[in-house]
């Protein structure tokens, strides 16, 4: 038989392991990477009610055609990306299922449904300190008056294009990056993020 073929993380070189730079609780910036994660890309008319109306029967709510938001129901992430562009990020094991249900629901509608999860990591960053540390890389006003809970941007961060969600009021912030750019944004991340101290949470 021939051998298994196992996944690697586009971080695996880094061993993300649990630790920290700073004592337990002081570290300013927490992150960690969410691996295996799948990531749909959908394009569809959001002025079409067939098309959000199946959208929202297959994920358990509607897509955010508001600009630059986003929407988190039953675990899967959906960012707004453009007038008729999304990012659908999910559970690794429900991917298949969730694309399978999107293309039999869509079927009469004109759309595109794509699997882009080989391409893209996410990285979670939370801490008292991590719109300071995104600041130092990023051009976007990541203030709360400008940049709260539900909110999406595409950016850079050091160069490297991303998708910035906040996700939580903490802060919490997903960053989603191509896999050929995790490695590099990864090591910027642990340099800028050092002055405050860093944990790398399980």
């Amino acid at each position: 038989m021939p051998d298994p073929i196992l996944r690697e993380s586009p971080l695996a070189r880094f061993n993300l392991v649990a630790r920290a730079t700073h004592s337990p609780g002081s570290a300013g910036v927490i992150a960690r990477e969410r691996p295996f994660l799948g990531h749909l890309n959908l394009r569809g008319n959001a002025q079409d009610p067939r098309f959000v109306g199946a959208v929202s029967d297959v994920l358990g709510d509607g897509l955010p055609i508001i600009a630059n938001t986003v929407t988190d129901v039953q675990g899967s992430t959906m960012y707004w990306l453009g007038p008729d562009e999304w990012l659908i990020v999910t559970p690794g094991e429900r991917r298949a299922a969730i694309e399978s249900d999107l293309r039999k629901a869509l079927a009469s509608v004109r759309v595109a449904v794509t699997d882009v999860s080989g391409g893209q990591t996410v990285l979670q960053l939370h801490g008292s300190r991590v719109r300071d540390v995104l600041a130092k890389g990023c051009s976007i006003d990541l203030h709360p008056r400008a940049f709260s809970i539900g909110r999406c941007a595409q950016s850079h961060l050091a160069k490297a294009p991303v998708l910035i969600g906040q996700i939580e009021n903490q802060p919490y912030f997903e960053i989603i990056v191509r896999r050929s750019f995790a490695d590099y944004l990864w090591s910027w991340l642990a340099t800028a993020a050092a002055e405050y101290g860093l944990e790398v949470a399980a």
